[in-house]
């Protein structure tokens, strides 16, 4: 009887003992911390970084419409888009003038007027002559004078631009090729001219053709003397036939000036019913309308450069990675891979990543003129330089000193029946490069199980278990 009370007692001991044992393990299970074991890999960092590209052209060819400065012209009929591929000839718009009949009009009877005042006065003194030698010295004169102010206005354009003070004497702008035999009658003293070597280079020529322009005037100044003092072979012509010659002269050059307006007038208007590309290229702006006016003040349309295609222009100032010429870039709508073609550094000290495309791509893409209207995202895939220990992001962490560790995992053996304990161990690493996903750190880590995605706060030391699937 004791036996039998004896062995109840000792079963009743072994089922305390495991229902302990069970209890202890099942309020260790719900208040032990759990990880993940991850262990290092080896490769090359890499991020997928987007950023957003406009389509880019080089500065383009601004084209204006010749003569449209003193025509209005008004579009009737536009034919082209921005964003289009035009081949030389194409018709981009139709236009029409609508004051050319009006101009045409006035040149007309301004040129009968014209023709009229010279028919005037020529029967006003039929007896007279028309024209005489003193005369025509007396016109070369003033030929030879406006010739050299305006060599003399360039001189002094060009002195000024360049910071440089002339002379005050024209006679020392320049030589003589040959020096005269005898001083001219009436001459001055010739100045010493400067030496060649204070003249700036670019100066030279320029106030030598002034000084030889000037030299011309005065050699045909002295001929016109000559004639008012009777020292000349040319008989001076009397006052009256002088001033009827004068006019005749300046009524006819009154007729040349309205019969060019007359003929460049006709000629304005040829050609400005029509707006042709001047050679193949994107139209880069092209902002025409049916019933717009265009006074030439401004590029009627920007064209391409003939040739050019146009690039992907990404903004990189702000991407912390360093992307170099032939980065990868994906575009999720097009079928192939592209890489960055030219890193470019622009105003502002802004950064650009140039991407080269294809008559091809750009079909993919939609095409220029949806290209040019909205931006397109691009990926870049920024690979490392060089091969590293690579670590998920969340297993690498920052002490409060601003250093990195992560948490190695060493398994501990022992308890009464000899279950083993995962205990974690703080380990300095030194980080190289981060992405969004991965961390590149010096240390080669490999052979440490990590911990990772815990799901609560850890600590060194402490005892830790492993997620079960």
């Amino acid at each position: 009887m004791k036996k039998n009370k004896t062995l109840k007692w000792l079963v009743v001991f072994v089922a305390v003992l495991l229902a302990s044992m069970f209890f202890s393990r099942t309020v260790q299970t719900i208040t032990t911390p759990k990880i993940q074991r991850i262990s290092a890999t080896r490769g090359k960092l890499e991020e997928k970084i987007p950023v957003s590209a406009d389509l880019s052209f080089s500065q383009g060819e601004e084209i204006y419409v010749k003569n449209a400065k003193k025509l209005n012209l008004l579009f009737t009929e536009v034919l082209a888009k921005q964003g289009y591929f035009v081949k030389k000839g194409d018709l981009l718009a139709k236009a029409e003038i609508p004051t050319l009949a009006d101009e045409m009009k006035k040149a007309r009877q301004e040129h009968e007027t014209a023709v009229k005042a010279l028919g005037e006065h020529l029967v006003s003194q039929v007896r007279l002559a028309q024209d005489s030698e003193h005369y025509q010295v007396y016109a070369s004169y003033f030929k030879a004078l406006e010739t050299y102010h305006g060599k003399r206005l360039a001189v002094e354009e060009r002195a000024t631009a360049i910071g440089y003070e002339l002379p005050g004497d024209v006679l020392s702008w320049g030589r003589e090729t040959e020096p005269a035999a005898t001083p001219r009658p009436g001459m001055r003293a010739t100045p010493t001219p400067p030496p060649l070597a204070d003249m700036p280079q670019e100066m030279k020529a320029l106030m030598q053709e002034a000084f030889e322009a000037y030299m011309a005037s005065e050699a045909v100044f002295m001929d016109l003397r000559r004639i008012y003092t009777g020292n000349s072979k040319i008989t001076r012509t009397p006052d009256l036939v002088f001033d009827y010659i004068k006019k005749i002269n300046e009524l006819q050059a009154a007729l040349t000036d309205k019969n060019q307006e007359l003929i460049a007038l006709i000629h304005l208007s040829e050609g400005l019913n029509e707006v042709v590309a001047p050679h193949d290229g994107y139209l880069i702006k092209f902002e025409l309308n049916r019933g717009d006016s265009y006074d030439g003040s401004k590029p009627l349309f920007v064209i391409s450069k003939e040739g050019e295609v146009p690039v992907l222009k990404a903004d990189i100032t702000e991407v912390k990675k360093t992307i170099e010429k032939g980065t990868r870039v994906e575009i999720d709508s097009l079928r192939q891979d592209l890489a960055v073609s030219e890193i470019k550094t622009e105003a502002l000290n802004r950064k650009y990543a140039l991407v080269e495309l294809t008559e091809n791509i750009i079909s993919q893409l939609g095409g220029i003129s949806s290209l040019m209207g909205n931006p397109t995202n691009l990926t870049l895939v920024y690979k490392s330089a060089r091969t590293t220990t690579l670590l998920p992001a969340s297993a690498v962490r920052t002490d409060a000193d601003g250093s990195s560790y992560v948490f190695t995992v060493e398994q501990n053996w022992g308890g009464i029946l000899g279950n083993s304990q995962y205990v974690l161990k703080k380990q300095p690493v030194t980080v190289l490069e981060k992405s969004n996903r991965y961390v590149a750190v010096a240390e080669e880590v490999s052979y440490y199980q990590i911990a990772d995605k815990e799901d609560r706060a850890v600590r060194d030391g402490q005892v830790v278990m492993e997620y079960v699937d």
